[in-house]
């Protein structure tokens, strides 16, 4: 049996990057369902429907950026712009994605299908962002930010969302928006030279690293409000001080640049995420 094809569109989709979403998501769900697991046919398709989005978003933004990518050294050798895939068969993947997103969101029912179509928007158009913004970055982290609220949603069955859901919500735009910024560090040249708007194109590599810094600042500061408000126990706050010190590590000069963006990023989320759980 030939697997090559299945381990081509998990690269194209970069299916191992929803470890930045489950964590958040599941979260979320607990939060929505009053602070236990949601029912397992629940979460099922909550996570079903949070994979379908994030395959659908990531095939459009690689079909939109395929010329871009060809032009970048750390990109050319992508599905698309190396001519390994059709762009016909990206938006396949892409419908397919869709799909399950859906279908997923059709069985969870109510307000999940009623405000299904609102999280598509941003997850199909972000990519474009950079191509008129310097702000695309926090794109990227509004895409992230909309995944625990539409957990809660479908935990809960409705839309009395609470402070600490909220607060929460922020912690995840502001993490993935400034994880984003640390990213497009790697493209300062590319972007200058063919014009595409990011901040490190705009501010330099420090500036840009200390702009994200301060971006993660304001998520840390959203997480420590949820502490506050939901009067966390000690297991809760030192997760956050585990959160605290990893994100630090993102900002260590020593440490090459991907593995800041990845795994490190991700570790900050998934502690991160720990925090409302075991508040």
């Amino acid at each position: 049996m030939d697997i090559e094809p299945v381990k081509k569109i998990l690269r194209f989709t970069k299916i191992e990057h929803t470890a930045f979403s489950i964590p958040l998501i599941f979260s979320g769900a607990w939060m929505g369902a009053g602070g236990r697991p949601p029912s397992t046919m629940v979460l099922a398709f909550i996570l079903s429907a949070a994979i379908g989005a994030r395959i659908c978003g990531m095939s459009f933004n690689r079909i939109f950026d395929r010329n871009i990518d060809a032009v970048n050294p750390r990109t050319a050798d992508r599905e698309l712009p190396s001519g390994s895939m059709a762009v016909s068969s990206a938006l396949k993947i892409a419908g397919a994605g869709l799909f399950v997103y859906v279908a997923s969101c059709f069985f969870l029912g109510g307000w999940c299908l009623v405000l299904s179509p609102i999280p598509i928007i941003p997850l199909i158009g972000y990519s474009l962002l950079k191509r008129i913004t310097w702000l695309c970055h926090f794109g990227i982290g509004l895409c992230l930010a909309i995944a625990p609220l539409g957990a809660f949603v479908a935990a809960s069955g409705g839309i009395a969302f609470d402070g600490p859901i909220i607060l929460f919500s922020f912690f995840v735009f502001f993490w993935m928006s400034g994880a984003d910024i640390i990213y497009a560090v790697m493209d300062i040249d590319s972007d200058r030279k063919h014009h595409i708007y990011s901040l490190p194109a705009r501010l330099g590599s420090a500036w840009a690293q200390r702009t994200a810094a301060m971006v993660h600042g304001m998520a840390v500061s959203c997480m420590i409000l949820i502490l506050v408000i939901i009067n966390a126990g000690p297991a809760a706050w030192s997760a956050m001080a585990i959160a605290g010190l990893i994100f630090i590590l993102m900002y260590v000069p020593q440490i090459p640049l991907p593995f800041r963006f990845f795994p490190i990023s991700t570790f900050a989320g998934i502690t991160g995420a720990m925090v409302p759980i075991l508040g």
